[in-house]
């Protein structure tokens, strides 16, 4: 048996290397959605829909553009891009349903993050790593929620802590949906975030995963109003989501690529996904969509196309 020093420091160099789970917060299959095909899909998609949807700005915020961005791909060679500060936007989505209620498309900025040299659930290292403080939020999600006169649902594209941080403002066991892996997913990274992670889904009873067939797309409501795509890369269940609106359709592409420049050029994030090759195929599987449909309006993660 080795000394208990020795040990300790065993498990840690093992942690260190293999890291360890995004969330240790409990995972249970989605019993909303059902699976169906790109065909079924396609067929609607420039139908009228019934959903109500508004795009919010939660945050304006500044980050590395190495990690927004893949700066060796030839493309951003090309165009000599180097790396700096990058002005980007937090958004939240909200999507009302006539029949089954508001859901929002991530959860935008909760109101703790006004101040948040004083949040509590954001670690010290954390909050300083990922610039928390120099976050300008516009908009909480609790003055959201109050607006959309309360909230369903959440369906979040990925676990990453910006598309979590409005969650604690929403009323204790609000569903929230998630892609197949992302709570599981291991990294190094994950022993630094892991506990701010969990303290921002504290509100959350367990993560409900979506349960994508073969396909890799659900019919949310069963009406082809609300479609959930899986675009693993960013993170092993990274979602996109298309939104039939009375206006056209929305595709909300989360961290598929994060900036105006990624979605117009092709070019996935940097080092911010887990899986660059992953990032590469998921993102040329929605550029393909977007191409095949020009009516989409289509939303990065992180800037605006208009």
């Amino acid at each position: 048996m080795l000394p208990t020093r020795l040990l300790a420091v065993c498990l840690l160099g093992f942690a260190l290397l293999h890291g360890c789970s995004a969330s240790s917060v409990e995972t249970r299959p989605a019993a909303l959605g059902q699976p169906a095909s790109s065909e079924e899909m396609q067929a609607v998609i420039n139908e009228p829909g019934p959903i109500v949807f508004e795009k919010h700005l939660a945050a304006n915020w500044t980050v590395p553009l190495s990690g927004l961005l893949n700066l060796e791909h030839p493309r951003a060679v090309a165009a000599g891009l180097e790396d700096h500060a990058e002005p980007i936007q937090i958004y939240v989505y909200s999507l009302r349903h006539p029949e089954h209620g508001t859901f929002l498309v991530d959860s935008g900025v909760s109101e703790k993050f006004l101040d948040a040299g004083t949040n509590d659930d954001v670690s010290f290292l954390v909050s300083q790593a990922m610039k928390f403080p120099e976050l300008d939020v516009k908009l909480t999600t609790s003055r959201l929620a109050e607006a959309e006169r309360g909230v369903n649902g959440v369906f979040l594209t990925h676990i990453h802590m910006d598309h979590i941080m409005g969650l604690s403002d929403l009323a204790p066991g609000t569903p929230v949906y998630i892609g197949p892996g992302d709570a599981a997913a291991s990294a190094g990274m994950h022993l630094a975030t892991r506990g701010t992670t969990d303290r921002l889904l504290a509100n959350v009873d367990y993560l409900r995963e979506w349960q994508f067939g073969p396909s890799g797309i659900i019919d949310i409501f069963g009406d082809g109003s609300v479609w959930a795509i899986h675009v693993p890369g960013h993170t092993p269940g990274s979602t996109a989501y298309l939104v039939r609106t009375a206006s056209g359709p929305q595709l909300l592409i989360g961290d598929a690529t994060h900036t105006r420049w990624g979605w117009e050029n092709g070019v996935e994030p940097g080092p911010y996904s887990l899986d660059g090759p992953g990032s590469v195929v998921s993102l040329a599987k929605l550029k393909q969509l977007a191409l095949d449909n020009p009516s989409l309006t289509v939303h990065p993660g992180h800037q605006s196309l208009e």
